[in-house]
């Protein structure tokens, strides 16, 4: 099946939508191409101001990704002008998505909130704005095809843990997530914090605490952390939460796995990541007999999609049922702007015929079964299947992924072939390297 939209939108104006729009300018053959964001300028999580839409990007983050990795093909990110800090900073990243930017910014509208993206019956796709640059006023448009990039970082998890939902109910500030976090500023001066999470921002949120708050920081764990942190020993580790409970004081109690508890706490900060939504998309009931029967528009995604995950997708980007919706930034990635530079450029050949797809929606819902099957198996051999084991986190099997997304495109265009990442062994062994590169620089910084 060979796919030729014309006209084109991009939900979303960070890393993924950017390279998106980069991609699908140069390297398809579309008619109109326009990225719309909600935001007051581009950078998606990695604004250089705060604004009414939340973030898990927070003041005086530095990453853990080298600029290797953070460069989009054809442009290279800047070297950080540090001996001892290869990381680059969040104003860094920023910088770099807006000098990116800049050539397609006639191709941009800002201060654009989606609100609804729905499928119409007979192709295309009818998307409602706001348009914040005229207080809000409501428009509505058609479109060939939508590319969604608003996958994941609007929806904080929160673990379902008896006891949590009451506490937020009774005491909504008790319970914080990362997606709010702004530092650790005076709010914080003496409490008593557990931290929930060992992946970066729960480390990283541990660490800026453990000055301020009262120690210890007790860190809340389900498994030894894959990622860099420095040892503290202002910062208790503990086990995972059974259950929560509060006192007369309105204290919080966190009842611990191993029967130990920890009383007397002010806060609950969860550093637990996100999940899969895009709460404004409404696609028709796939039917089997639709053209004798009408189909109602639903919910694409939801919170209780088990497993969770974004559902109906080809190769994590095309929509089976209606494959002019395709989502980048589905699948995660410890080098996320490199895998949605090669899934956005798979995307704009893919939909300008040069890449075909399997024509029935039966077929192409074929990834997604063999991904269900790899997923039930590696559950089924961990006795702790956290959330790194899931439907969109590819660990081991990522590079077989990148590796097959980049010989469909190098097939129908070899000139990519010298520009797009190698996804080699040699590629992987520098990735692996950053974990090391992030203790030497943790270590620089505190010494």
């Amino acid at each position: 099946m060979t796919l030729q939209p014309k006209n084109l939108l991009i939900i979303g104006g960070g890393p993924c939508g950017l390279i998106t729009l980069r991609n699908c300018l140069h390297r398809g053959t579309f008619s109109k191409v326009q990225l719309v964001e909600r935001r007051d300028d581009v950078g998606g999580v990695c604004p250089d101001h705060r604004s009414r839409w939340s973030t898990p990007a927070y003041p005086g983050l530095i990453g853990n990704v080298i600029p290797e990795f953070l460069s989009f093909s054809e442009h290279p990110f800047p070297a950080p002008p540090r001996e001892h800090q290869p990381f680059p900073t969040l104003a860094e990243t920023n910088a770099y998505l807006k000098e990116f930017a800049r050539p397609f910014i006639e191709n941009i509208r800002l201060s654009f909130e989606v609100t609804g993206v729905e499928e119409v019956e007979g192709g295309g796709w009818t998307v409602r704005m706001k348009n914040w640059n005229k207080g809000g006023v409501v428009s509505e448009e058609t479109w060939d095809a939508v590319v969604i990039t608003t996958v994941w970082f609007d929806n904080p998890h929160l673990p379902d843990i008896p006891g949590l939902q009451e506490l937020q109910q009774q005491q909504p500030k008790k319970v914080q997530h990362a997606i709010n976090w702004t530092g650790p500023h005076s709010d914080y001066e003496g409490k008593r914090v557990l931290v929930i999470g060992n992946a970066n921002s729960a480390n990283e949120m541990a660490a800026q605490l453990a000055p301020v708050a009262q120690t210890p920081i007790y860190r809340s764990t389900r498994r030894i952390s894959v990622f860099p942190s420095l040892p503290d020993t202002r910062i208790q580790d503990i086990g995972p939460v059974n259950r929560y409970t509060t006192n007369d004081n309105n204290k919080i109690t966190a009842h611990v796995q191993d029967e130990t508890t920890i009383e007397h706490i002010d806060i609950v900060l969860f550093g637990t990541g996100y999940y899969p939504h895009v709460p404004y998309l409404r696609v028709l009931r796939p039917d089997p007999d639709s053209q004798t029967r009408a189909r109602t528009l639903v919910p694409l995604t939801s919170r209780t999609i088990v497993p969770t995950r974004i559902p109906s997708l080809h190769n994590q980007i095309l929509y089976a049922h209606n494959p002019t919706l395709a989502f980048i930034g589905a699948p995660t990635s410890f080098i996320p702007f490199t895998l949605a530079d090669l899934t956005s450029t798979w995307l704009s050949l893919a939909w300008s015929g040069l890449i075909p797809i399997p024509p029935t929606p039966k077929a192409r819902l074929i990834y997604e079964q063999g991904r269900l099957r790899t997923l039930a198996e590696q559950r089924s051999q961990s006795d702790n299947p956290s959330d790194l084991i899931n439907f969109h986190f590819l660990g081991r099997y990522e590079m077989e992924y990148a590796r097959g997304l980049r010989e469909d495109v190098v097939r129908v265009n070899e000139c990519l072939d010298r520009v797009l990442a190698r996804w080699d062994d040699e590629q992987d062994g520098r990735r692996f390297a950053m974990y090391a590169k992030k203790m030497e620089s943790l270590r620089a910084s505190r010494d």
